[in-house]
């Protein structure tokens, strides 16, 4: 492993938590696909929401029935570095890339559950009511994540 590169998931856990969002790595019938979403990790879990239609939930329902993995990556604490040398030129950063295995969250307790923990991230509570009408309409999805390493580009 590069000397700037850890499997230390504390490390891993931290930076995802801090990310303001994620870009997955998908693929569906029409080929790769990258979009980036509001994303909360924990216990090894990756949650994220969408609307049950379009191209992402299509590549993750796809995902998951298919047992295919999906990737990720997230980045925090971006610096510009400059220099007199081109080369010298670049970006100081924490970043995560992962992947796993996409299921989706079905029932009502346990979507309520994934959910909490988006709003704990973004919003630093997770006591907000939800609406059942909405709450059916949304498609959970977590990815179990079997790798994750961090990169610390801190020079």
């Amino acid at each position: 492993m590069r000397k700037d590169v850890t499997d230390d998931q504390a490390v891993v856990a931290e930076i995802l938590n801090r990310a303001e969002f994620v870009t997955l790595a998908l693929a569906d019938d029409e080929g790769t696909y990258s979009v980036p979403v509001n994303a909360a990790f924990e216990d090894g879990v990756l949650y994220l929401h969408s609307s049950r239609k379009g191209r992402k939930a299509s590549a993750l329902r796809q995902a998951a029935a298919k047992g295919t993995r999906v990737a990720f990556s997230a980045a925090v604490d971006l610096e510009p570095k400059t220099g007199e040398l081109a080369c010298q030129w670049g970006f100081r950063f924490r970043s995560v890339l992962g992947s796993g295995l996409v299921r989706e969250v079905e029932l009502s307790g346990d979507k309520v559950a994934a959910l909490n923990t988006l709003m704990r991230k973004y919003a630093g509570r997770d006591d907000f009511p939800y609406d059942e009408g909405i709450l059916d309409k949304t498609f959970v999805v977590a990815i179990d994540v079997d790798r994750a390493t961090a990169r610390l580009k801190l020079t």
